[in-house]
């Protein structure tokens, strides 16, 4: 049975609840809309807000990303909506970018309950259910009771366990993906039930908001429309495919197929080991039917079969991870977020009507947890004074003193250094969308290795010109160099007490080199031991080589002149892609990825020539760009003539 639809002389009381519930959260997170940097300098924001700052700097060429990983495309770098969200923030308020992501994510904290409230109405809830569930959203955390290690983290059993995320950890996009994902599963019903354009295309745009929100989101939202199915509002099938499918392809440029498969190689490495386990799977899929089977048998409403099936889905990822430590998927201890919405969703489509006097009891109960939290905001919410930080004085002394060249930039100063310059680095801020996968090894051993030859190999390999930091007394807050010793005797370009930059010798400083064909690598060295890099690495150094001069033109244009022999080889130092285009006067030239994941490119020159290389994704981006375009647009055009048609459809004879 799906809800009667709601008169709209009833929308005041709805906006009104809304309004409260945004209030709630609001002043929780209060002190983050004035608050430009947090002295949590360990959290991930950093990263998102380099790449914010990126955008502002950069906008609108947003092909390949040279800063992380040896370079990227731009779309593995993160799903984007938030940061463009921030760069527009800061565009348009003329703020920094900190200050900006720390303002809207305290407003996307404080939208998400009014979110959860309104799906909640929406599939079937009253609203006096939805209310509070939304605010038994916005101050109980489910997993604080029932996971220890949840409670510990959060402060005990009433604890801001969202709040905690975001300014401990900085998981602001995730929290972004927490509102769109209600939204999305609240206009898919409504879409469903009204069958009308406008409301098809806002599903769409919230379907694509979760996915370019958040990839743990992403799934969420799958096994949340998958439960929808199953619930059996009615059957419509066909029109959610047909809808998720319009929903890709707006989303699609910014997380093509490939992409998807960068993240599905990278993600079972990223926070710990994750091996599919068969046995998992089978039982997770076949309780979820049986569960849908038994519910209609018993003939649950469709909107209570929803609310459970959902609640299933994600605490089994969540609590199976945490008391029986079996992983359904990668990460899965991070969807407790994801239970705590299902939990506070199934209470309001499940439990029966609530009267009003009941439900301002508990509300009134529940001002106390209100102002305890309110309290730790205020303690966790504290300011720092960026310039006196290890990070920024690292990240600003390269991007002055060492413009465009690639460092290796250990823990917390590699989140923090592209939001204050533009520093290539051969770390990253989000190992899931690392293109060239060899990185998680090389990486792995210039933190943990103790031989410095076979560090500053890699680190030449791959052009790096300097590392920084791993003094044991240094600001920085992981301290991820198991072995600071090995990096004793290099030559320092900088110190400043215990913060440090090393230099790396190399021959040349570009990033692109010409070899013979003998020098290229031939099989894939294992990471704890260069030998096999020594021929690769005379060759670098071999100074017969002629010089090739390389230049960045742009993040997805650079150029490599020199005096070429035909037999000559361009070694490039940025990972490979299908998407990197080489030309010389106009003619292409073929391009491909050594043994190491990095780009060669065959000039066929014969004295002076320059070679022009452009990223522009190759075809598949070209296709998933006209496809977005050409979805959005016949979707404003159904929309348009929908408005148009529909008078004259339904206009009465007599005005004929």
């Amino acid at each position: 049975m799906s809800a009667e639809p709601r008169p709209s002389r009833r929308a005041l009381p709805t906006a009104l609840a809304a309004a409260g519930l945004f209030a709630v959260n609001a002043a929780i997170t209060f002190r983050l809309f004035h608050i430009e940097y947090l002295r949590e300098m360990g959290s991930i924001e950093a990263a998102y807000i380099g790449l914010a700052r990126y955008i502002l700097e950069h906008f609108p060429d947003f092909n390949w990303f040279p800063l992380w990983y040896g370079g990227i495309p731009y779309q593995d770098s993160y799903p984007p909506l938030l940061h463009f969200l921030v760069a527009a923030v800061a565009a348009s308020g003329r703020l920094s970018p900190a200050l900006a992501y720390h303002a809207v994510t305290a407003a996307l904290y404080a939208l998400a309950p009014a979110a959860l409230f309104w799906a909640a109405w929406r599939l079937g809830a009253s609203r006096t259910n939805a209310f509070l569930a939304a605010l038994l959203y916005s101050l109980i955390s489910p997993s604080c009771w029932l996971v220890r290690e949840v409670r510990a983290d959060t402060g005990g059993w009433f604890g801001p366990r969202r709040l905690v995320t975001l300014v401990h950890y900085g998981e602001g996009p995730h929290l972004a993906a927490l509102l769109f994902l209600p939204l999305a599963i609240g206009l898919l019903h409504v879409a469903l039930q009204k069958r009308r354009p406008l409301w098809y295309a806002a599903a769409a745009l919230a379907i694509a908001a979760v996915v370019l929100s958040n990839w743990i989101g992403a799934f969420a939202l799958a096994l949340a429309v998958a439960s929808y199915l199953l619930a059996g509002f009615a059957r419509p099938w066909l029109r959610t495919a047909a809808l998720g499918c319009a929903a890709y392809a707006l989303a699609m440029p910014w997380a093509p197929p490939s992409t998807i498969a960068t993240i599905r190689a990278n993600a079972p490495l990223v926070g710990g080991r994750y091996v599919p386990d068969l046995r998992v799977e089978a039982l997770f899929a076949a309780g979820l039917l049986l569960l849908a089977w038994v519910m209609r048998r018993l003939k649950w409403e469709p909107r209570i079969r929803f609310g459970v099936l959902f609640l299933y889905g994600t605490a089994y990822i969540a609590l199976g991870a945490y008391w029986f430590h079996q992983r359904l998927l990668p990460q899965p201890e991070r969807y407790h977020l994801e239970m705590d919405l299902a939990f506070c969703l199934a209470a309001a489509l499940v439990a029966p009507r609530i009267p009003r006097l009941a439900a301002l009891a508990v509300a009134a109960l529940l001002i106390p947890v209100a102002l305890h939290q309110h309290s730790m905001a205020q303690r966790m919410e504290q300011p720092i004074d960026i310039a006196s930080t290890a990070e920024y004085r690292i990240s600003r002394w390269l991007g002055r003193n060492l413009p465009g060249r690639r460092v290796f930039a250990p823990g917390s100063i590699g989140f923090w250094m592209n939001a204050f310059s533009d520093t290539p680095m051969l770390t990253g801020g989000f190992d899931n969308g690392m293109r060239n996968t060899f990185l998680q090894d090389v990486n792995y051993q210039i933190y943990a290795g103790d031989r410095q030859e076979t560090a500053l190999d890699w680190l030449e390999a791959f052009g790096c010109d300097a590392i920084a930091g791993g003094d044991p007394e240094s600001g920085e807050v992981y301290h991820p160099i198991a072995h600071p010793e090995k990096l004793h005797g290099l030559r320092e370009l900088w110190r400043d007490g215990p913060e440090v930059v090393y230099d790396v010798p190399r021959r040349s400083r570009s990033l692109a080199h010409a070899v013979g064909a003998a020098g290229l690598v031939r099989t894939r060295p294992p990471a704890y031991d260069s030998a096999g890099l020594k021929p690769y690495l005379a060759a670098l150094d071999d100074p017969s080589s002629p010089a090739a001069q390389f230049q960045w033109r742009g993040p997805s244009a650079a150029s490599i002149a020199g005096d070429f022999r035909p037999e000559h080889l361009l070694s490039v130092q940025i990972a490979w892609d299908a998407g990197w285009n080489a030309r010389v006067d106009g003619r292409p030239r073929r391009t491909w990825a050594d043994n190491l994941g990095q780009m060669v490119v065959e000039p066929l020159c014969s004295g002076p020539c320059t070679v022009e290389l452009i990223y522009d994704g190759g075809a598949e981006m070209r296709f998933a760009r006209w496809l977005s375009r050409l979805v959005l647009a016949a979707g404003a055009l159904w929309i348009l003539l929908a408005r148009y048609y529909r008078p004259r459809a339904t206009r009465s004879p007599s005005n004929s």
